[in-house]
């Protein structure tokens, strides 16, 4: 008895067409790709480049022309300079994260002085207040829930808040810190 398999089973006459036309073009005309690789980006990428052409040439094999060898070309450009804005756009991020990074990163010294004047002028506010910047600034609470933790209603918290707040800033105007130098 014949038994008749999927269609995913068999593959298609016109992918073997496909196929062989593809393999059929790689023959003939990848030595004159990679030749224009090799002259266009070098050594180093030129097996890369012959290898993408050829894979958008088989993702759009039905509409590459005969002779195939000037859409080739054209497409080995279109993917040398693909390679070239991607490797542009590279080393502009590289170099914006270099500058940025130089730039905004106080030098350690720094750091350390703006540290401890801030520690001073926590230490100088009373425990409650201090409870208060603490709850909401470094364990990232809300009212509410900071309010409870500290065993008052929400609205005597916010008073509280807003009194830390007030004397924290007032404290650290107090202490003179260094400016940070702006290149």
């Amino acid at each position: 008895m014949w038994h008749r398999g999927s269609p995913e089973a068999l593959p298609d006459v016109r992918e073997i067409e496909a196929q062989d036309r593809l393999a059929a073009m790689y023959d003939e005309c990848a030595p004159r790709v990679y030749a224009y690789a090799l002259r266009h980006c070098g050594s180093a990428d030129a097996d890369d480049v012959v290898a993408e052409t050829f894979a958008v040439a088989w993702r759009r094999i039905d509409v590459v022309p005969e002779p195939a060898i000037g859409w080739l070309i054209v497409t080995a450009r279109n993917v040398v300079a693909g390679r070239r804005r991607a490797d542009r756009k590279h080393l502009d991020l590289a170099r914006l994260a270099a500058e940025s990074t130089h730039h905004n990163e106080p030098a350690a010294e720094e750091v350390a002085v703006r540290r401890r004047a801030l520690l001073d002028a926590l230490e100088s506010l009373s425990e409650r207040e201090r409870e208060a910047l603490l709850l909401t600034a470094w364990d990232g609470l809300d009212h509410a829930a900071a309010a409870a933790v500290a065993g008052c209603s929400t609205r005597a918290f916010r008073a509280r808040l807003m009194r830390a707040r007030a004397r924290l800033t007032a404290n650290l105007t107090e202490i003179r810190l260094p400016e940070r130098n702006r290149a």
